[in-house]
């Protein structure tokens, strides 16, 4: 869960657009070419994924998102599904686990995590980021 989260944030600091959001997607994905996928590289590595057709998780599906600093000094974000998104993400984390999660951010694939446990309606996003990033992923994830 720790590392789809953390790409999160990875993918949406990407998507930098200050007066439109950005679009968030997640898809299936896998390792290996079959019928019906569509190759994708993942954004500045020379990893390849095959990307099932439709997005499984969107913008929509994410209720709110906040900033907040941890004990620590950095920041993090906190984040809770909608109802319906956390059915969606809870199904995908158990339906998809030990493969790869890709999350496209305006149509690029920016990440593709290995789903490792299953993912609840609440999160955190935690890292180090710098903070205009992490800015720029709660406007995006805001409705």
């Amino acid at each position: 869960m720790f590392a789809l989260l953390t790409a999160l944030v990875a993918v949406v600091a990407l998507a930098d657009k200050a007066d439109e959001k950005a679009k968030i997607e997640f898809r299936r994905a896998e390792t290996k070419a079959a019928e019906g996928l569509t190759e994708a590289k993942v954004n500045d590595t020379d990893e390849k994924v095959y990307l099932h057709k439709t997005a499984e998780i969107t913008n929509e599906d994410i209720a709110s998102a906040k900033l907040t600093k941890q004990d620590n000094g950095e920041f993090k974000i906190e984040f809770e599904m909608t109802k319906d998104g956390a059915e969606k993400l809870a199904r995908l984390s158990k339906d998809h686990k030990d493969k790869p999660l890709a999350i496209l951010v305006d149509g690029k694939v920016l990440m593709a995590p290995v789903i490792k446990s299953a993912i609840s309606d609440k999160a955190e996003i935690t890292g180090k980021f710098a903070k205009e990033d992490l800015y720029k992923i709660v406007r995006a994830l805001k409705k």
